[in-house]
């Protein structure tokens, strides 16, 4: 087996595997770090838009069109 090893290059023996564990947290903390970093950079526009404003055309549209004879 040494033969085929050194044939392809060998490299050096893994020493050891990190946990699921400590790899899970690892990728978690990842993924946060880069998240906070994208939204200190981009900074997303999360204001909503004020909803009153279609409510209201569209009872005026109704105001006018209802006949005033009573």
């Amino acid at each position: 087996m040494s033969g085929v090893a050194r044939k392809f290059g060998g490299g050096k023996p893994a020493v050891g595997t990190p946990s699921l564990a400590w790899s899970s947290v690892v990728v978690v903390a990842s993924l946060l770090a880069g998240a906070s970093i994208a939204h200190n950079i981009y900074k997303p526009d999360l204001t909503l838009p004020p909803v009153e404003s279609e409510e209201k055309d569209s009872g005026t549209k109704q105001d006018t069109e209802k006949p005033s004879g009573s």
